[in-house]
C-alpha cells in the first residue's frame, strides 16, 4: 500500500467513511454505508485496518474527548485530508487494541460488515 500522500484519491472516500466512528453519534447508523465504501475500495482487510487505526484514528479521535459539544455530522473532506496527512502513523505498528476497547469493537464490527459486503 502506498503512503497516504501518494494515494489521496483512493484513500479519501475510505477516510470519509471511517471518520464517523469517532463522531458524537451511534456508529451503528453509519456502519453499513462505511462497510460498502470500504468493501468497494482497492484495499485488503489488513490495509483497511491500518487505515482505520493509523490514519483515521490519530486524525479524529480527539473528537470524542472534545467538549462541550464534539462534532457529530462529520468533518469537511478537505479538512479531513489535511488532518490525516498531518497526524498519520502510516507504516507503524498498530496500537494495542485492548487499550481502546470501543475503537476495537467498532473495528471488528466494520471488518465483519466489509467481509459480508464483499461476499454479496
Amino acid at each position: 500500500m502506498r503512503p497516504p500522500d501518494q494515494d489521496l484519491d483512493d484513500r479519501a472516500p475510505v477516510w470519509d467513511a471511517m471518520q464517523y466512528f469517532w463522531m458524537d453519534t451511534d456508529p451503528a447508523y453509519v456502519l453499513a454505508g462505511a462497510a460498502r465504501t470500504c468493501a468497494a475500495s482497492k484495499y485488503s482487510l489488513d490495509e483497511l485496518e491500518a487505515i482505520y487505526w493509523n490514519e483515521v484514528r490519530p486524525a479524529v479521535a480527539f473528537n470524542l474527548s472534545a467538549g462541550p459539544a464534539p462534532e457529530w455530522a462529520g468533518f469537511e473532506l478537505e479538512w479531513l485530508k489535511q488532518r490525516v496527512l498531518a497526524k498519520s502513523r502510516y507504516g507503524r505498528r498498530l496500537p494495542w487494541h485492548w487499550l481502546q476497547p470501543e475503537t476495537a469493537r467498532w473495528w471488528r464490527e466494520l471488518r465483519d460488515a466489509i467481509v459480508e459486503a464483499r461476499r454479496s
